[in-house]
């Protein structure tokens, strides 16, 4: 006999690596055992090695022990920002016009927010007291696990293992998104659930993702309705047609993203000659939509795998120009927010490079030219600039359910400011954030003070 798994996480659904991921081990036969350690060997889906972990029994008496490797995992898991149709473009532009539109789903490309791990577990131990430890694999286990990161807010919570919400299979599950829920019966299935709520654009691209990996999800369903409830339009999407996989088999199949903003959702319409999402995203009295992953295309709770999401039509009435945030959220996909109220921008922390140069014509002096200067020629002089660019953003009057969400801006590893097809990275500068409510402070309104990630040429 040998080391055995004792307690392991499930194979199928996504381990968060962003809290203590247990492996607890034992070993199967009771006797003296000199200088014993297990040894549990780290591997990626093609079976290279990553890394080794070697630790102790408890006691002679309790042979157990436990392996945490969160911290190994969490170091090949990364944000995808690359639409994995058009690999020079954005993730935002999935079904856009010029960037395979006919593919409003894409796979991760540059990097894998979830990927499978293989675990090889075996000991080593000595022979006498006094002889060198030497590994033994005779008898060696195996098992796989799937790890993304996910935040675990311990608000009196007990440690949990991932329970697959983000892995479609059930009515309770979501998209990787803290879209948050305001209390809102679902439109599309009445007899169900409340939305998560999104405010957009008609101009705008939106994007989120899910873990496809022990999805049972095979069609994105579309519906869209006017301001009284009327429906414009049912569109349903074969994941597999459009982009997506509904049997990963790879890294960069195990989260996949939907395009599914009004722009996302109407060029590619046109591409791939859906009517009914033609007729639904260019009605001229479309009030909202609301979408949901499903196991059919039939709309029905009996098939529906996820909860349901509301974009609501929202351009703005502010006077200032509109700027919309991409940033990753707690569970490892992406948000949009948009900021309608005064934005300003600054330069900060401004270097010169200076030096002092004499005026006068020194070396050009003759006989029959005489010293003398220029009133234009400088003295001192600026050879080089170097600063720092900054935008102080704010939000329009929101409900205090969006506080969870944006919080998330604030806790942000990656943050973008959208503009059009591109991306514009920035860095969250502010050192706290405050979480409103109406009853203490009335209207609410967040801001963030945003520094761009590349500073700005200059001469």
């Amino acid at each position: 006999m040998a080391a055995q798994f004792e307690l392991i996480p499930s194979t199928t659904n996504f381990q968060s690596t962003s809290e203590p991921l247990i492996i607890q081990v034992s070993e199967a036969v009771v006797a003296t055992y000199f200088k014993y350690r297990f040894v549990l060997v780290v591997k990626d889906r093609s079976g290279t090695e990553l890394a080794k972990l070697k630790t102790h029994m408890l006691s002679s008496s309790n042979q157990v022990a436990v392996f945490d490797v969160s911290r190994v995992l969490d170091d090949y898991i990364g944000p995808n920002i690359v639409n994995g149709n058009s690999t020079t473009a954005a993730i935002t532009t999935l079904g856009h016009t010029g960037f395979t539109p006919a593919n409003i789903i894409s796979e991760s490309y540059d990097a894998q927010p979830a990927r499978k791990f293989e675990l090889e577990l075996y000991r080593e131990k000595a022979v006498s007291a006094t002889q060198p430890p030497a590994e033994d694999t005779v008898g060696a286990v195996s098992t796989t696990l799937f790890a993304f990161r996910d935040e675990f807010i311990n608000d009196g919570e007990a440690y949990a293992r991932g329970d697959g919400r983000f892995q479609p299979t059930g009515a309770t599950n979501d998209f990787l998104s803290t879209a948050p829920n305001l209390g809102v019966d679902s439109a599309i299935l009445q007899a169900f659930g409340k939305v998560r709520e999104h405010n957009i654009g008609i101009s705008q691209s939106y994007v989120m993702a899910y873990g496809a990996q022990g999805s049972s999800a095979e069609y994105v369903v579309i519906r869209g309705f006017q301001a009284d409830g009327t429906v414009i339009a049912t569109a349903t999407l074969d994941i597999d047609a459009v982009g997506g996989d509904t049997t990963p088999t790879t890294d960069a199949q195990e989260v996949q993203y939907l395009g599914c903003g009004p722009v996302n959702l109407k060029e590619h319409a046109a591409a791939a000659s859906n009517t009914n999402l033609t007729t639904l995203i260019t009605d001229a009295n479309l009030a909202f939509y609301e979408l949901y992953l499903s196991s059919s295309a039939s709309v029905s709770t009996v098939f529906q795998d996820t909860v349901v999401h509301r974009f609501t039509i929202d351009n703005g009435c502010s006077k200032y120009p509109r700027v919309q945030l991409m940033f990753q959220n707690r569970h490892s996909g992406w948000d949009f927010f948009n900021f309608d109220q005064r934005s300003e921008e600054k330069l900060t922390k401004i270097e010169r490079s200076q030096y002092n140069r004499p005026r006068g014509n020194w070396d050009s002096v003759t006989t029959s030219v005489d010293w003398t200067y220029n009133g234009w020629e400088r003295g001192v002089t600026t050879t080089a600039v170097k600063a720092e660019k900054e935008v102080r953003v704010s939000t329009d009057y929101i409900d205090a359910g969006f506080a969870q969400q944006l919080r998330d801006i604030a806790l942000s590893r990656a943050v973008f400011i959208v503009d059009g097809d591109n991306l514009i990275p920035v860095v969250v500068t502010d050192s706290e954030y405050l979480f409103k409510t109406s009853v203490n402070d009335k209207l609410i309104s967040y801001s963030f003070t945003l520094q761009y990630s590349n500073r700005p040429r200059t001469k």
